[in-house]
């Protein structure tokens, strides 16, 4: 039977498809697409689209199985009519679930809108593709219904992710930590991006950021960093005369006189001055003092190994101050634990590579603050 004959017997074939046996339908259905497939080439556009309209008329009154067997048919095919594709990827997952995931028939329009508009499980399946294009992940990112299809998709490594979707997924990894360390296993995962997870992530997650995820030269946009000092300054000079400020003004006095030494904020540390502690490494390693309150308030002693290899303190000065930071966290025999995990790291990383971390740690803290403000 020719395509033309085909189409010009189609009430016939529904007919047969609607009163036949389950077998007897799948067979019909089989025999149409082997005849469209196998003369594919030399059909013309209105013989290719009436194929398409043949064989989609007669799937529509199948029954679940058949489709189900049909849709895994032509999933493994390299070509077929986009028409009955589509519908098929539309259906019940059992259905649509190996085209999605397996056919490279399936155009991003088709997929996009099995996304928008089919469900959790259509979603997963198409994000577990082979190739899913940035245009199809965005659409996930926009409609994933469930965090699981998220992952799935970031733990995707052929999955194309634009860069704005992938700065919307490391700041929902804040939320959802299952995201993290596919994110950080991801190769086109920016290292600036990395490094904004380091303040949630764990703490072996923060050593993989460092040493991974090297940052060579970060810097505000001038005009951003800017605006952002500006705002700071602001809030700066409307700060009442604290025990903060009056720490400030004890490290800056120090500092211009040039007592400020590593001995004496050993000795800050021991005492239990913090707020001195902070301003005077705030002074020593050029960044602010809400940044160092920061790193020195965490319980994890890795951002405090970058700031001290960013001021190139010895290893015995760090550890002298890493214990005594730990001590107020924890007991003893967790301090010691604790310090030796982090020792390797300080002496692996360069100072360097510990100073492009903390300049985008401040940078970074500096302008969340100003939106905070401004918001």
């Amino acid at each position: 039977m020719s395509i033309s004959e085909t189409y010009r017997d189609m009430p016939s074939l529904i007919a047969m498809a609607r009163e036949g046996t389950k077998h007897s339908r799948q067979i019909l259905a089989e025999n149409v697409l082997d005849l469209v497939i196998s003369q594919d080439g030399r059909l013309n556009d209105r013989e290719r689209a009436l194929s398409d309209q043949v064989l989609t008329r007669l799937v529509q009154d199948m029954e679940l199985q058949v489709r189900r067997q049909l849709a895994e048919r032509i999933s493994k095919l390299s070509r077929a009519p986009e028409g009955l594709i589509t519908l098929l990827s539309k259906d019940d997952i059992s259905v649509a679930g190996p085209l999605l995931e397996r056919s490279m028939l399936l155009t991003d329009t088709a997929l996009i809108e099995a996304v928008r508009m089919r469900t959790r499980e259509h979603q997963l399946c198409i994000a577990m593709r082979s190739v899913v294009s940035e245009a199809v992940s965005d659409a996930l990112v926009e409609h994933a219904v469930e965090p699981d299809v998220l992952e799935a998709l970031i733990r995707n490594p052929n999955a194309a992710i634009s860069s704005s979707a992938m700065a919307y997924l490391v700041a929902e990894s804040r939320r959802f930590d299952q995201f993290q360390d596919p994110l950080l296993s991801r190769a086109d995962l920016p290292a600036e991006l990395a490094h904004h997870m380091f303040w949630w992530v764990s703490a072996k997650l923060r050593q993989k950021i460092l040493r991974e995820f090297k940052i060579e030269e970060y810097e505000l946009d001038p005009l951003l960093e800017t605006g952002t000092q500006a705002i700071l300054e602001e809030v700066d000079g409307e700060r009442k005369k604290t025990a903060m400020a009056t720490a400030r003004e004890l490290a800056s006095a120090l500092h211009s006189e040039g007592q400020l030494s590593i001995e004496i904020l050993i000795n800050m540390l021991r005492k239990q001055r913090v707020p001195a502690y902070c301003a005077g490494l705030s002074h020593l390693a050029g960044v602010s003092f809400e940044s160092i309150q920061r790193i020195i308030l965490d319980k994890d002693i890795t951002p405090f190994a970058i700031l001290c290899k960013a001021v190139k303190f010895g290893e015995a000065h760090f550890s002298t101050m890493a214990l005594l930071l730990l001590q107020s966290h924890n007991n003893n025999r967790q301090s010691t634990a604790q310090l030796r995990n982090v020792l390797e790291l300080f002496r692996e990383i360069s100072s360097d590579q510990a100073q492009a971390a903390l300049k985008y740690w401040h940078n970074d803290s500096a302008l969340q603050k100003a939106i905070m403000k401004v918001n």
